[in-house]
C-alpha cells in the first residue's frame, strides 16, 4: 500500500505526467462527448471500436513515462535493497487502478447503447493485460530520463525509442489486430478474443514482469551510466 500511495505521489510530484495526466482526462471527456453526439461514430462501429480501444490505451502507453521520470529516481530504484520485480509490481498493479479512470468516464455511454457494457469490460481486460505488458517490456528500452521540475508543456526532454516511439506499437498491433478480427467475423468474436488474450496476460503478469525485472537487473549499471549522461 505504501509503495502504491508513492506511485501516486510520483505522478503528482512531476509537473510534466501531472500536466499529461489532465490532458488524457479532457480527452476522454471530449470524446465521450463526441460519441454520444456524433452520428458518424455512432453509425460506424469499426470506428467507434478504434476510438474506443486507442483512448482506453492511454493510461496504458502513460506507464512508460514515470520508469524515466528522472536519473535520481531510477538510481534509487536500482541500489536499494527493494527488489525490481516488487518495484514493477506495484506500478502494474497501480496502473490497472489507474486504468478504471476511462472505463468509468466511458460507462455511462453504454446506457446510450453506442458501446455495449461488455465491449467496454473487455476492452479494459485487454489494456491491463496485453497494453500494460507492452508498455512495461519498453522499459528495457527506456534510457532518457524527464527533469522532474519540468513542464509537459512544449517540453521534447526524453523523447527516445524506448519512451516514444516503442510504446506505440504495442497500441497499433493491439488495435489493428482486433479491428481486423471485428472486420473479418463480428463484434462477439473481437469482445471474446479481447477478453481472452487481455485475462492470460493478467493471469500470467508475474511471469513477465519477472522477466523484465531480471533484465533490468541485468544492465544495471549501464542503465545508471545512460541516466548519468547529459
Amino acid at each position: 500500500m505504501n509503495l502504491l500511495w508513492f506511485e501516486w505521489k510520483l505522478l503528482f510530484r512531476s509537473k510534466r505526467l501531472k500536466h499529461q495526466f489532465f490532458t488524457l482526462i479532457a480527452l476522454f471527456l471530449l470524446f465521450s462527448y463526441q460519441l454520444t453526439t456524433s452520428s458518424l461514430l455512432q453509425e460506424s462501429p469499426l470506428f467507434t471500436e478504434f476510438f474506443l480501444i486507442g483512448m482506453m490505451s492511454l493510461f496504458a502507453q502513460y506507464a512508460v513515462a514515470p520508469l524515466a521520470i528522472n536519473a535520481s529516481f531510477i538510481e534509487k530504484q536500482l541500489t536499494i535493497p527493494l527488489s525490481v520485480f516488487k518495484i514493477l509490481q506495484t506500478k502494474y498493479y497501480f496502473f490497472c487502478i489507474l486504468s478504471l479512470i476511462p472505463f468509468i468516464l466511458f460507462l455511462p455511454i453504454s446506457f446510450w447503447n453506442t458501446i455495449h457494457i461488455l465491449d467496454l469490460f473487455s476492452t479494459y481486460l485487454f489494456v491491463i493485460g496485453f497494453m500494460l505488458f507492452g508498455s512495461f517490456c519498453c522499459t528495457l528500452f527506456s534510457y532518457k530520463p524527464f527533469d522532474i521540475k519540468s513542464s509537459g508543456f512544449a517540453n521534447y526532454q526524453g523523447m527516445d525509442k524506448g519512451n516514444f516511439l516503442l510504446p506505440a506499437l504495442p497500441l497499433f498491433t493491439g488495435i489493428s489486430f482486433i479491428l481486423l478480427m471485428f472486420w473479418l467475423f463480428n463484434e462477439t468474436v473481437a469482445v471474446v478474443l479481447k477478453t481472452v488474450i487481455g485475462l492470460a496476460f493478467i493471469a500470467t503478469h508475474k511471469i513477465w514482469l519477472n522477466f523484465i525485472a531480471k533484465k533490468i537487473e541485468e544492465k544495471r549499471y549501464y542503465r545508471l551510466k545512460r541516466f548519468r549522461e547529459k
